[in-house]
This record gives structure tokens, sequence and C-alpha cells, in this order.
């Protein structure tokens, strides 16, 4: 038997994560759900929970971090809350994120679109993100990417230039006269002037479109998606620099003002979630997650770094990467690790919910519950899978 073994985190004594995950766990794991594409080739990215309970999972490729991937599809699958297949249909481009409307509508985003489908799989509409289009029209943004390709496409023919002249001077030399290093100078010159003249093709047929596609790549991929009865949340890269933004619009994906930026999220990973009109923000580089009202106003911000599992600390180099809150105002945050607790609206500690060892490194472990709490889900992304946990039997709340 494994040592239960103590640690000081945070100021106070705690047991491991293995053994006070498997001492002290409110839920139990009571089964997963293992989801692959109709071909079998992609599996799951990312899962929420419809308004009935029911498993809605995006089996897509793996989401970039610098642009998505083009000309590919993705697909939705519906499970019951037992993991019963109920549904699937196919997305026309690279989804990132998935989540549903009060009302059942799902919402499915990527590569700089909003996909809103019936809770059948029928689509109801496809739109480019204003802010995104904007930001490609941006006559400034233009300027900029002119600017750049112009300086890319000088210093290419000045070191085209410049390595061509020093090949020639070398090649005027008599070959008996050349040293052994000035033959071996030869030689890579003209590996590199071959290799060099495809650079100068590139650029030469490069346009300004291709640079600013590529500048607003970032702003394509769709981080996040959270959908209140009154607002759509969207969370994208920012224009410069390296941070992440949320957007807010109406239900018709209009009216989008920026709420929230300079968000720092590690390998690419920026949840949000609602709760109520309320925002629920996975700050995982700060070890915190924080409550901001619809405007960006921040509420509250609950935790700290640790080592452990001490409720007041969240572990690994940059946790939780994923946030989910249910009707009472209870939060339930997920680590890369596996970890899964729960906080109360006030943001205090309520219990840890579940351990399972999960593979990789820092990924996107979407975590969602049920209204009571009774049943959480979250997805084990290198693994395709989505594992359910259960509550206690002991742990229940009796009828009163």
């Amino acid at each position: 038997m494994r040592s239960l073994g103590l640690a000081l985190v945070c100021g106070v004594f705690v047991l491991s994560a293995t053994a006070r995950a498997a001492d002290d766990a409110s839920h139990d794991l009571v089964g997963d759900i293992k989801i692959k594409s109709a071909d079998g080739k992609l599996g799951v990215q990312t899962m929420t929970l419809d308004g009935k309970g029911n498993v809605v999972a995006l089996v897509a490729p793996p989401r970039a971090f610098g642009a998505p991937v083009a000309n590919v599809t993705s697909e939705v699958h519906v499970f019951s809350p037992d993991g019963k297949a109920m549904s699937n249909w196919k997305v026309n481009f690279h989804g990132h994120a998935v989540n549903t409307a009060p009302d059942g509508t799902v919402y499915v985003g990527g590569d700089g679109k909003i996909a809103r489908y019936d809770a059948a799989g029928k689509l109801l509409d496809q739109l480019e993100l204003p802010h995104i289009k904007a930001a490609m029209e941006n006559p400034e943004a233009k300027k900029q990417a002119e600017a750049q390709l112009k300086q890319q496409k000088d210093a290419i023919e000045a070191n085209f230039k410049r390595m061509k002249e020093a090949k020639e001077k070398l090649e005027a030399k008599k070959e008996e006269d050349r040293t052994a290093q000035e033959k071996n100078l030869l030689k890579a010159y003209v590996q590199s002037l071959a290799n060099y003249e495809q650079t100068v093709k590139f650029y030469a047929e490069r346009k300004v479109e291709d640079v600013l596609a590529q500048t607003v790549g970032r702003l394509r991929i769709i981080n996040g998606l959270a959908i209140s009865a009154r607002d759509v949340f969207v969370v994208c890269g920012e224009a410069t620099g390296y941070g992440y933004a949320v957007w807010r619009l109406n239900h018709k994906l209009e009216d989008a003002k920026l709420v929230l930026g300079g968000l720092s999220g590690c390998c690419g990973q920026m949840d949000v979630q609602v709760s109520g009109e309320d925002l629920v923000v996975a700050e995982n580089t700060k070890h915190r997650f924080a409550r901001y009202d619809r405007d960006g106003k921040e509420l509250g911000a609950w935790g700290t770094r640790g080592k452990e599992t001490d409720p007041g600390c969240f572990g690994g180099c940059c946790n939780p990467m994923n946030v989910r809150a249910i009707a009472n105002g209870d939060v339930f945050t997920a680590e890369s690790e596996g970890i899964v607790k729960r906080f109360n609206a006030k943001g205090e500690f309520v219990a840890i919910v579940g351990f399972v060892k999960l593979t990789g490194g820092c990924k996107n472990v979407a975590v969602a519950a049920d209204a009571t709490g009774d049943k959480v889900y979250f997805c084990d992304q290198p693994g395709s899978r989505v594992i359910i946990l259960a509550k206690k039997a002991a742990e229940k709340k009796t009828p009163e």
C-alpha cells in the first residue's frame, strides 16, 4: 500500500495528491465515454453538457498555437448522461470550442467563426466573428502588414545578393589557389543559394493579405466559448502580443465588445464559463480562478500556487486549466493532472471531487457538472474520452 505521506503546502499539512484523492474524494469514477470521429482518425478535444445533462463533445484536429488548420472538418457527438450515443453531426471547419445555450442551442467556435445548431444538429446559422473580420479590414493593420512584408523581402534579397557576391568572389579565384576552408565555404554558398532561390520566390509571390492573415491567425483560434441567457462570450488571442481577450456579443453574434484583455494562458489554454450573467475565468498562470461581471469588472479571485491538493492551492506549472459553474453558483475546477475540485459561490473550498491520472502535459481538461453537482464529467484529451464521476452514496443529500 502506498504511503499516505504529508507535505507542508500553503502553511498547512496536507495528504499527498494520490492519497487524498483516494480517501477524501466526494465522487467515484463510474465510467467513461470513448469518442472518435467516424473515420477513427480524430479524438475528442473538449466537451460540455446541455440543459438536459447530455454530454456534447467536440471531435476535431488538435488546436494549433499559430492558426487554425485549413480545409478540415470537425464533428459534434452527443451522449446521454450515462454515455449512450444519441446523435452526431459534422462541422465544416476546424472547431476549437463548444458550448450550449440555456435554450439548448449548440455553439461551435473555430477558425474565426461560430456555427449554431439546434439540439438535433440542424445548422441554424454560421457567421464570421465581426471583431476578427474588423481586424482583417483595419487600415492600420494593413499598413503594418505592408511594412512587414517589405522588410522581409528586403532582408531576403539583401542576404541573397550578399551570398551571391561572396560566391562569385570565390569562383573568380583559381581553384588551386583556394584554401580548404574557401572550398568548403564555396560549397556552402552553392547550397544556401539554391535554398534561398526558393525563399526569394516564396516572398516574391507573397501578398499583403497573406501576412495579414498570419498576423490575425491567433485571433481565429477560439480558445473558449460561453453562453448566458443574455450574452455570448468568445475567447481568442489579442491582435498584438501573446495575451488573450474576451469579447461579448449578443445571441445574434452582433454588437461585439471587448470586455477583458491581457489574460495570460499557459500552452494556449484559456477557459471562460458563465455563472448567471457573470464570467468565471481559469487564470491558470496565476494559479487561481476569478469572477468578473459581464462588463469585465473583477468581482473576486481565489486560489494560489501549491504542490499538492490543499484546498487553497493549485498544483503543476499552470492550473486550474478549466472551470465550470452550476446553478447554485458552485464552481468546479480541473487541473491538467486530472484533479477536480469544488468551490462554493463565495470561492470557499468544498471538496476534492476526484482524481484520475491523465497523461500529457498542460492541456484542456474541460469540466462540467449536472444541475446538482452529483454527476461530474471531464475531458481526457490524450485518451480521447470523457470521464464520468458520480457522487458517493454517503455523500448524496437525502430529501428533506
